[in-house]
């Protein structure tokens, strides 16, 4: 099976994320894998709970986190037919890097954003500057979950206009929506209120701890053990 080599690589790729930080992308449907290699890789790297998209008329990416922390599959479309998926990746990394700001657009949001809190200072509340406060922060790496649903509604009604990111947990009913600032997500409940802040290039909610992350390599070779023997001796694959 051409799948194990892949996994290999991932298992390696996790391992040196956790000791040195390097993340490390692989073009899966590129490479030469069969029918039972992918369906295989499919059920060991798992679906997990978070589904990403991006809100624009023609859709250009998706993205899943695996049940591995650590792994993200990314699904990019052609631009001619949204249907069709010219590209997979499989992300090694903290966060899918499609759906993660870069430093250099945390900053210019953090400059946008302070310039807009003082045109509309008078109709804000303090949660405003106290946000304003732990943006600056985000392009250290840092990342914030503030609490204020009152505050958060008076800033989304006055400047927080959403973006084109959207994370939904398929699980729990979260919605977190991208805004105009890079680095400020916002919350909404099942009834579309805005009710928190997530603030940093990737929300924190949707983020694997460290501690997860280091358990990832081993995580993956369960698994691997696990589906290994139901393809081993496989022939009678359905067609996708």
């Amino acid at each position: 099976m051409n799948a194990l080599p892949l996994l290999a690589e991932i298992k390696q790729a996790l391992e040196d994320l956790v000791k040195k930080g390097e993340p490390y992308a692989i073009y899966s449907n590129k490479l030469p894998t069969t029918l039972e290699d992918r369906y295989f890789l499919q059920e060991v790297l798992g679906k997990g709970e978070w589904f990403m998209y991006e809100k624009v008329p023609h859709t250009k990416a998706v993205a899943f986190n695996a049940e591995v922390p650590g792994v993200w599959i990314e699904v990019f479309f052609s631009e001619r037919d949204p249907n069709e998926p010219i590209l997979e990746v499989v992300a090694v990394d903290f966060t899918p890097p499609t759906f993660t700001f870069p430093v250099e657009d945390l900053k210019e949001g953090i400059k946008k954003f302070e310039e807009d809190l003082r045109r509309f200072e008078t109709r804000l509340t303090p949660f405003a500057f106290e946000v304003a406060e732990l943006y600056r922060k985000t392009p250290e790496g840092k990342s914030f979950t503030p609490e204020d649903p009152k505050g958060v509604e008076n800033l989304v009604y006055h400047l927080l206009a959403e973006g084109e990111l959207v994370l939904e947990n398929k699980r729990s009913g979260q919605k977190i929506v991208s805004t105009v600032y890079p680095g400020i997500w916002v919350e909404y409940d099942r009834e579309e209120k805005p009710v928190r802040l997530h603030l940093g290039a990737f929300p924190p909610a949707a983020r694997p701890s460290p501690e997860r992350v280091k358990e990832a390599p081993r995580i993956l070779e369960e698994r691997k053990q696990r589906f290994l023997p139901k393809y081993e001796k496989r022939v009678d694959l359905p067609l996708l």
